[in-house]
């Protein structure tokens, strides 16, 4: 299980070499907090001195000032940028989600949009893993309320046979169960990253021993109803036998007799679509309309090499393997292209490999030569003595271009296509006059 020390690269980080705009000195920090007292409406102010704090690791009063920043004016992308990055430098996943949102939606440097995207698939499967934590802790009060029959959890089925290249269908089986059993209306099934979290999270405190029960014990603390599970196992060359059953998670009571069936292994999606069916009218007690019954009846996929190669992802994908699981599912798609859950876990792969190498820095850096990394007040030009103090803690591209003998015509450009987008440093025109004289005769 991957985890990213974010506060440790925080502090870690060399704020001055990444982005020198606003600077985290205490004397900046002083003069900022000047500014404020003079204009505590100045968005502009606001927003620099909440930078600084962040730069200064002063994560609290980042996040207090930065906040107020926001609510002046919440088109500001880079406030909401540097909001998140103080609420994930103090863990809190929940804000730093929806900071990291807001940025995406107002935010106009491309290159940064795209690492924070990516940085939000990091984020979500870490709110599972806290989520699993707390429900732990919380073990005994969520299990004391029991979840409606209707509320299912699918476990990874159990794999027996000696072809070892389709232990992967543990995953992929279970996964088919999940998608066809939420096309049901009546029923209501858990996410399946939710509950591998909570797996993950039971069998790391068991000392990686998987005990009889945890199923049920999973169940209790998603307030689950009811469980489904079952084994696949080899009957020979090329056929398969599968068996599932739905259990009681209040009661820890077998509900019906559960589904068996047996199809060649070519026929794995006909396998699945007989035991979902067989579960829901005769365990679950559930008649499908005709909707729902032709919408169980779709294939993901008519390449089975394919949904290998995609239960290998996923296999990959809970274990933290995530390059890969980005190769088990580019390879799915390779062979058939149109397998839209490989297309989806393959983006999902992506983005976790990329947000993993997300930081301050890379951030920070992507910012450079634009106005969001400027910072400068959205409205145009600053009028008030405050403001004017937080620009020249915080000089504009075009600034920082001329400065120490560096005329802005033999500057370096920002280069657009590496991530700004539409947030190109404003270009500055002047007017030279040019008077010849005649010569005297």
């Amino acid at each position: 299980m991957q985890k990213f020390r974010w506060a440790v690269v925080a502090s870690a980080l060399s704020v001055g070499a990444c982005a020198p705009a606003v600077s985290s000195s205490a004397d900046s920090i002083t003069k900022l907090e000047q500014a404020r007292a003079a204009d505590p409406k100045s968005e502009s102010v606001l927003r620099s001195l909440g930078v600084a704090y962040f730069r200064a690791n002063r994560y609290s009063e980042a996040r207090a000032t930065l906040s107020q920043a926001v609510a002046a004016d919440p088109k500001d992308g880079g406030a909401s940028l540097y909001l998140g990055l103080t609420a994930e430098a103090q863990n809190d996943l929940t804000a730093a989600r929806r900071a990291y949102e807001s940025y995406l939606a107002v935010g106009k440097t491309r290159g940064v949009k795209d690492q924070i995207n990516a940085r939000l698939t990091v984020i979500a499967r870490r709110e599972n893993e806290a989520s699993a934590k707390r429900a732990i802790v919380q073990e005994r009060q969520l299990s004391s309320v029991p979840g409606p029959v209707t509320t299912v959890a699918v476990m990874p089925f159990t794999f027996a046979g000696g072809d070892t290249s389709l232990k992967p269908l543990e995953r992929g089986f279970a996964e088919l169960v999940t998608t066809d059993l939420s096309r049901i209306s009546a029923l209501k099934v858990l996410d399946r990253s939710h509950l591998q979290a909570l797996l993950d999270e039971i069998k790391l405190q068991q000392s990686g021993a998987v005990q009889a029960g945890t199923g049920i014990r999973a169940g209790r603390m998603l307030q689950a109803g009811s469980i489904v599970g079952g084994s696949i196992s080899e009957l020979g060359a090329d056929r398969l036998n599968a068996t599932a059953i739905v259990t009681n998670v209040q009661s820890s009571a077998v509900m019906g007799a559960g589904a068996t069936d047996q199809q060649p292994l070519d026929q794995v999606f006909t396998l699945e679509k007989n035991i979902v069916l067989k579960l829901l009218t005769d365990n679950l007690k559930i008649v499908p309309t005709t909707a729902e019954r032709n919408a169980i009846e779709q294939r993901p996929t008519r390449s089975l090499a394919a949904f290998l190669a995609y239960s290998r992802g996923l296999q990959e994908l809970d274990e933290g393997r995530f390059d890969a699981a980005s190769r088990s599912f580019d390879n799915a798609l390779r062979l058939d292209p149109g397998f839209v859950p490989a297309q989806q876990k393959s983006q999902e792969t992506k983005n976790l490999v990329q947000g993993n190498a997300v930081t301050i820095q890379t951030v920070e850096i992507g910012l450079r030569g634009t106005t969001e990394g400027g910072a400068q007040s959205s409205s145009g030009s600053v009028g008030s003595s405050a403001a004017s103090i937080a620009d020249g803690l915080n000089p504009s591209t075009a600034g920082g271009a001329t400065s120490g003998g560096v005329t802005s015509a033999s500057a370096p450009s920002a280069d657009a296509s590496s991530g700004t987008g539409a947030d190109n440093p404003s270009t500055k025109t002047g007017k030279v006059t040019v008077i010849v004289r005649q010569p005297r005769p």
